[in-house]
């Protein structure tokens, strides 16, 4: 039977309906703002989008279409993560908040309204983890390599950005013990067949736009917190990377408690954090998509520290952390203007 935390109490468990039902109201709300608002809307591509997303942008027909596509694409991103949660029991403890946090996090950043670049994108980032993670140990790994690696090529389409998480990839193959040239090998394929198939495309068409605009937008880096990010989104995003230190502590602190497998699944979501946030410091065209995919992460690693310790200490610290995320996901533009439109 595998131990548990100290001060592990039910009756002061967090994941429970009524905090289920709190976190969808907050969510809601911000949503509703935000469609009053027309936060984000009508949604434009910038220098860094790739032909495909200037495409969706174009095709978008009205507000009302564009805020149920956001919905949409936010629940669903929601639901894989508490899939692979489930299925692969990152986190011991049988629970939702991994799903309810994700749209949260989503729903609170106006920099993410009604949809951006990463919203199909992080799509195929979670299919692509989750061939990955599935494929622990499994010495025929070949097809989840090529499944992992074609997931990411076809999310860059949308982002070219999360190519660089193929790298990433590779060290989760490393990590899981399926790492070898016929896996190394099938993932270059499964990248190089998205590619293929745009460079034929751009053939056909006599315009090889597409394709060379797409690689050209990778080596941009910048520094949007020397120039761009103001006190209040200073504060937010240190008090996220705070959330998410406290959680990796005490994985490290608790990590006997856990079995090996997960143990190697909440290494990886480290690194993966930890390679996001470097990136969203990095990149000044691309800081809100950075953020859009730190939630993945951010999601299930505080899931796992409110979840699988319980207590009246904790169930305390829970509501009092969510209380001042909310203040400050309010004080940042627009939320604040527009909290005196909904009430």
């Amino acid at each position: 039977m595998r131990s548990r935390y100290s001060g592990y109490d039910k009756q002061y468990k967090i994941d429970t309906p009524f905090n289920y039902v709190l976190l969808l109201g907050i969510s809601l709300f911000f949503w509703l703002a935000g469609y009053i608002g027309s936060v984000g809307y009508p949604v434009q591509s910038d220098a860094s989008a790739t032909p495909l997303w200037r495409l969706v942008c174009r095709i978008l027909p009205d507000k009302t279409i564009t805020y149920l596509v956001g919905i949409w694409l936010t629940v669903g991103g929601a639901f894989l993560i508490h899939r692979a949660n489930y299925v692969l029991a990152i986190i011991r403890e049988k629970t939702l908040m991994p799903f309810f946090l994700y749209i949260l996090f989503i729903s609170s950043n106006p920099g993410f309204f009604p949809l951006n670049s990463t919203s199909p994108a992080i799509f195929c980032l979670i299919l692509a983890f989750y061939q990955l993670f599935t494929s622990y140990h499994d010495s025929g790994a070949v097809r989840n390599s090529f499944n992992s690696a074609f997931f990411i090529g076809a999310g860059s389409l949308f982002w070219v950005h999360i190519l660089w998480f193929l790298p990433i990839c590779w060290w989760g193959m490393y990590n899981f013990k399926v790492l070898s040239l016929r896996t190394f090998l099938a993932s270059l394929t499964g990248v190089g067949v998205i590619y293929w198939f745009l460079l034929g495309w751009c053939v056909w068409h006599l315009d090889y736009t597409p394709f060379t605009q797409s690689f050209a937008l990778l080596p941009a880096p910048g520094f949007p917190l020397a120039s761009t990010l103001r006190l209040t989104d200073w504060i937010y995003v240190l008090y996220a990377a705070f959330l998410v230190l406290i959680s990796i502590v005490h994985i490290f602190l608790h990590e006997h408690e856990d079995s090996l497998r997960t143990r190697q699944y909440l290494y990886f979501l480290i690194l993966f954090f930890i390679a996001s946030f470097c990136l969203f410091l990095l990149y000044q065209q691309s800081s809100d998509e950075f953020l859009g995919i730190i939630c993945m992460p951010f999601s299930i690693l505080l899931s796992h520290f409110f979840t699988v310790k319980m207590g009246k200490k904790m169930f305390r610290l829970y509501y009092v952390l969510l209380f001042f995320f909310i203040v400050l996901s309010l004080m940042r533009s627009p939320w604040i203007s527009l909290l005196h439109m909904v009430i």
